[in-house]
């Protein structure tokens, strides 16, 4: 990708948009990240998109009950790296909560790095520490394969559909 990111501050901010939307081609979003990784301003830049993006109240994970649980849902496609706005919303929303059964909803998330699986796992730590069960529902294939390399997945429950996820939990005694 060869572009001038700082020739024109308007196309780069509308770049900076398009990548936290995920809405470049995998060349692009490549091109960028090999950018901002190493320039300062840029880096500063996409942080304060992230803020700004937060701060006008577009939802990043979504949260809604069925029965007893709490299933979290990221409100567009994502990936779960380091230094990104899901992440630190995905923590928030569990650690914020004294919800006992969580399912994440990982169908809208193409790639996880290090940071993301550790997030996950400090996840999985606050429900148990809280006498709380934590389950990942629709992970994708590349997803998957992290998860099962890292052998998360042997600690992680993993489902395909929600209703067996959510069945999975079993039901609250009134």
């Amino acid at each position: 990708m060869s572009m001038d990111f700082h020739g024109d501050p308007v196309q780069r901010e509308l770049l900076i948009t398009r990548y936290l939307r995920h809405d470049l081609s995998a060349e692009q979003a490549e091109g960028w990240e090999s950018h901002y990784l190493g320039c300062n301003d840029c880096f500063e830049e996409i942080r304060a998109t992230e803020l700004l993006i937060r701060g006008l109240g577009e939802p990043v994970v979504e949260r809604k009950r069925v029965n007893d649980v709490t299933v979290l849902k990221f409100a567009r496609g994502t990936e779960l790296l380091a230094e990104s706005l899901e992440l630190t919303e995905l923590s928030r929303a569990i650690r914020l909560e004294n919800d006992t059964k969580v399912l994440i909803d990982l169908s809208r998330v193409s790639r996880i790095d290090s940071t993301g699986l550790g997030v996950l796992m400090n996840c999985y730590c606050h429900a148990v520490k809280n006498a709380g069960v934590l389950k990942l529902l629709k992970p994708d294939a590349p997803v998957r394969r992290v998860l099962s390399v890292t052998k998360i997945d042997s600690l992680l429950q993993t489902f395909e559909d929600e209703t067996t996820a959510i069945e999975s939990f079993g039901i609250a005694q009134a």
